[in-house]
């Protein structure tokens, strides 16, 4: 149906026996994420990706708050966007076309009344990254956040593509925390192209498996079908469980298992157990 593919957060190697491993598995693409990427030879990361058969069908810009649009210091922002062109030259030479942005770094909790001003400078960054992207070749996708974050209602999303025609989403289905997620799929539309798989609870972003938490799959693949999404199906999970779940390591191959049983509509084989009693991060109390 779609693409199986997975974001490289986390550590997941991205050499040649790395992509073999995900192609094995079942895999055709993988989210190149990474904390730095000064170090990085992409031709030769995409010669092995290549070998192997898997698309790098996106790449994550740095989350580091010293690259944050948001900002209130236009310096900061210079920065930024600098920074992100840098890397949408160094994604253009080998034939990628994706970056996904956050529209924020700024650590929570930040002063609201800071918020509108904190938009507007996000989308001013935002329409100039559009406009050098574009004659090379690259779609910017600005990915929802969750909590208090910037993006982190539909109708806030919408506005802040609206900063530019050219400008696209990363759907990351975890961090819809306010709005109705199918509903967050409908209205967004043809704007997706690429998306996060990962599940949560009603409290947080968790980055569970899907089947783990309480987001309902078979409406979810259902509104990607009425939309007419053709993108992969990126899972943003780490191998590791997190301290709000218990679950074994998982493997390149629970991931294909899980997004084939979502494409087929069934219900899900569940691998981990939630903790009780979680807060924003992890258990309230001491197990």
């Amino acid at each position: 149906m779609y693409k199986i593919g997975i974001s490289t957060c986390g550590g997941k190697p991205i050499d040649l026996e790395g992509f073999r491993a995900m192609k094995s598995a079942g895999m055709d693409a993988a989210e190149i994420c990474l904390a730095d990427y000064r170090d990085i030879d992409f031709k030769k990361v995409r010669a092995d990706a290549d070998a192997a058969g898997i698309e790098l069908f996106s790449i994550h810009s740095h989350t580091h708050p010293s690259f944050d649009i948001s900002s209130l210091d236009k310096e900061s922002n210079k920065r930024a966007v600098g920074e992100f062109c840098w890397l949408i030259d160094r994604i253009s030479e080998i034939g990628m076309d994706k970056v996904v942005i956050h529209p924020t770094h700024t650590p929570e909790p930040f002063d609201q009344n800071e918020r509108p001003e904190k938009i507007k400078h996000a989308m001013e960054c935002l329409d100039t990254l559009a406009e050098y992207a574009h004659p090379r070749g690259v779609s910017i996708a600005l990915e929802n956040l969750p909590r208090t974050c910037l993006a982190n209602t539909l109708d806030e999303h919408l506005y802040m593509l609206s900063a530019n025609d050219k400008l696209r989403a990363c759907l990351d289905l975890n961090h819809s925390l306010i709005d109705d997620t199918a509903k967050v799929i409908k209205g967004l539309g043809n704007k997706i192209i690429t998306i996060h798989v990962s599940d949560r609870d009603n409290i947080n972003e968790r980055h569970w498996l899907p089947g783990e938490g309480v987001l309902d799959w078979k409406r979810i693949i259902d509104a990607f079908e009425s939309i007419g999404y053709t993108g992969a199906w990126i899972y943003e999970i780490g191998f590791n469980a997190s301290r709000t779940i218990a679950r074994r390591p998982l493997t390149y191959s629970d991931f294909v298992t899980n997004a084939k049983e979502i494409f087929a509509k069934k219900d899900l084989t569940v691998i981990g157990t939630p903790f009780p009693n979680l807060g924003l991060w992890g258990p309230t109390e001491e197990r």
